[in-house]
């Protein structure tokens, strides 16, 4: 396997999971309006019996949930995180939905990024200390472990 070289690992190791999630934000953020998928506001679909339209995000839904309840329903998984949202959000404002807006790009923008890149530079030290030892193994006795 070809190795790359040390510049090119730090870059990979260290700067590529901090700027390459923020350049996909901007590259889809920053589209030009005739593509199709791009939006500027929120659609308003008509409501449909067979599917959900964006009719459930806006107004709330009546279909039948394919996940289970401890996921999605107001009472577990889904609800409490709204919930802690909210009580997170009088942190920072009076205004409920303030608030809850604040603490939300707080907890999904800010802290759950800065926790997977924790993870991923956690991993990655260990990937190279396991590699090391390796490399030291091989060295001491000659052969592939």
């Amino acid at each position: 396997m070809r190795r790359l070289r040390p510049w090119a690992l730090w870059v990979w190791t260290w700067i590529a999971p901090l700027v390459v999630p923020w350049a996909l934000l901007l590259a889809v953020n920053a589209w030009p309006p005739s593509v199709p998928l791009a939006r500027t506001t929120i659609p308003r679909e008509a409501a449909r019996a067979d599917r959900c339209t964006w009719a459930c995000h806006n107004r709330g839904c009546s279909h039948r949930t394919t996940l289970p309840a401890v996921l999605s329903s107001d009472r577990y998984l889904f609800g409490k995180t709204i919930d802690g949202l909210y009580a997170l959000g009088r942190l920072f404002s009076r205004d409920r939905a303030r608030g809850y807006g604040i603490a939300n790009l707080l907890v999904f923008c800010v802290v759950w990024p800065a926790v997977m890149y924790g993870l991923w530079v956690s991993v990655w030290r260990e990937r190279e200390r396991l590699r090391a030892l390796r490399a030291r193994l091989v060295g001491a006795t000659g052969r592939e472990p």
